[in-house]
């Protein structure tokens, strides 16, 4: 069925798939998604609460009229987005650059980076937590994280197609081990700022 405006049901865009198969229904879930899962029952396993597995190859092709027109008017206003995002990676820079066994990721230098990550590398063992535990820690304390990406030679699309690769990509495994996402968004408060910073300073002393 089809929501576009000129339709008996105008959604704005858009459409709707009806189906009695439950097996064609758990596929749609995932193709109209990437091709991704996060359902314990579908998962061939669970690193964590940041994890999904891709297991199809699907699509991501949900942009409507209505997004699109509003993805136009937000250009306006990108040069200002990541003059913020820059202040924000700065902050955070400051106050991490020196604190023992988390690195922040830096764009190389040459380039002009938009700043849509703030990626710190966190040696784990060494802070006394595992990653899910920093994760929930900070949760209990209003902030967000996430982990980017998982290898994509990890997913079991790509394991089911070339094996068991992960031998061959050691870079790859150790910054996916030690990836952590903190939150950078435009309309973050200098407030919310300094509570993320606040926060991680606080794990590293275990306060």
């Amino acid at each position: 069925f089809s929501f576009h405006p000129v339709k008996s049901i105008a959604a704005g865009e858009g459409g709707m798939i009806v189906t009695h198969s439950e097996s064609l229904y758990s596929s749609l879930l995932q193709l109209r998604n990437s091709g991704i899962t996060k359902s314990d029952t579908d998962m061939t396993r669970n690193d964590g609460p940041w994890y999904y597995e891709m297991q199809q190859l699907g699509f991501n092709y949900r942009l409507s009229d209505i997004h699109a027109a509003l993805g136009l008017s937000q250009l306006e206003k990108l040069d200002g987005f990541i003059d913020r995002r820059q202040h924000i990676a700065t902050r955070y820079d400051e106050a991490f650059l020196s604190l023992p066994n988390i690195t922040p990721l830096s764009p190389p230098s040459h380039s002009k980076s938009a700043r849509h990550l703030y990626v710190l590398q966190c040696d784990f063992k060494s802070l006394g937590y595992t990653r899910t535990e920093v994760m929930d820690i900070l949760r209990h304390k209003g902030i967000g994280t996430q982990v980017h990406y998982i290898p994509i030679y990890q997913h079991p699309y790509y394991r089911s197609h070339y094996g068991d690769i992960s031998a061959q990509y050691p870079r790859a495994n150790r910054y996916y081990d030690s990836a952590l996402s903190i939150p950078m968004y435009p309309s973050m408060s200098d407030t919310e700022i300094d509570a993320v910073i606040a926060a991680i300073q606080g794990l590293i002393s275990h306060d």
